[in-house]
């Protein structure tokens, strides 16, 4: 019998990662969904059958009930949880005790090099525990575009992203969930780590040109300052270690460094990643000016 335990499980990656689970029909798999709020978890129709447990990074006394009889854990640091010293491995420390036998851990892009990231910490912790673990680093999630970069396409006809003339390569949520769950149900993914891209990089006026091919009006790429691009998303009310998080990520960008694409995924899972083009028009409804939805 496996007990899996998602933290972070009513995110982006969580709830993908916990719905495929939950649709595999693993037999002798048990998944547990860590969550804040039972009562708000519940709501959300896809996962409103799932099991629960109630999990707080910075309640201790979480710990025991969470982790109990759990077998492998797939661990996602919310982003709000940047002290990892005191949140994070006390949390793995416990795992370790408990008899945990394998953690996936959802880091991301480029973590290994930058000693800014709360996940390079997080992923350096992991060479001192004794429980085989699994680094996933996906490249900048497709997602980005139809949540936190939905407002400036849907209302103001623009891309507003500090990348320069950088290329990036989006992944779609849901190929790393699969590959979270492909790594969890196969053996030899143990003490690994994978960089994990979508098929192509592009720059942002590539991405734009497809936007507007798909929407049907144009769509400018204005490559803002980070500080510029800070301000007018603290401004929109985002959350500032996103922010802050998607300015670091998208300067690497602008640098250079996720100019690249592997074929890591297509060797865990058998097939190719999604590619942008397809995700933006599957999702195009999230992009059309209001009163134009499904016409």
């Amino acid at each position: 019998m496996e007990k899996i335990l998602i933290t972070g499980a009513t995110g982006n990656v969580g709830l993908t990662t916990l719905k495929m689970l939950e649709s595999g029909n693993y037999p002798g798999v048990e998944v547990v969904a860590a969550v804040r709020d039972i009562k708000r978890a519940r709501k959300i129709d896809e996962i409103s059958q799932c099991n629960f447990c109630q999990f707080e990074f910075d309640e201790p006394a979480t710990y025991d009930k969470a982790l109990d009889g759990v077998t492998k854990l797939v661990l996602i640091r919310p982003n709000q949880v940047t002290d990892v010293s005191n949140y994070i491995f006390p949390f793995l420390a416990k795992a370790e005790k408990l008899g945990v036998k394998h953690i996936v851990f959802v880091s991301i892009v480029g973590a290994e090099r930058n000693r800014i990231f709360a996940n390079h910490r997080t992923e350096n912790h992991f060479k001192k525990l004794t429980i085989p673990s699994t680094i996933l680093r996906p490249s900048l999630y497709m997602q980005n575009l139809s949540t936190l970069h939905r407002h400036d396409i849907q209302d103001h006809n623009k891309i507003n992203i500090p990348s320069g003339l950088g290329l990036v390569n989006y992944i779609d949520v849901r190929d790393v969930a699969e590959t979270i769950v492909t790594v969890l149900m196969n053996p030899g993914h143990e003490n690994k780590a994978y960089d994990i891209t979508g098929p192509e990089a592009m720059d942002f006026y590539q991405i734009a040109r497809i936007f507007s091919d798909e929407l049907g009006r144009e769509i400018r790429y204005l490559r803002p300052s980070a500080i510029r691009f800070v301000r007018q998303k603290l401004l929109d009310k985002k959350q500032l270690f996103v922010v802050v998080t998607l300015s670091m990520l998208y300067a690497a960008a602008r640098s250079g460094k996720m100019n690249y694409n592997n074929d890591v995924f297509r060797s865990i899972t058998g097939h190719a990643p999604r590619n942008l083009t397809d995700f933006i028009h599957e999702y195009r409804d999230c992009w059309l000016k209001t009163g134009k939805m499904n016409k």
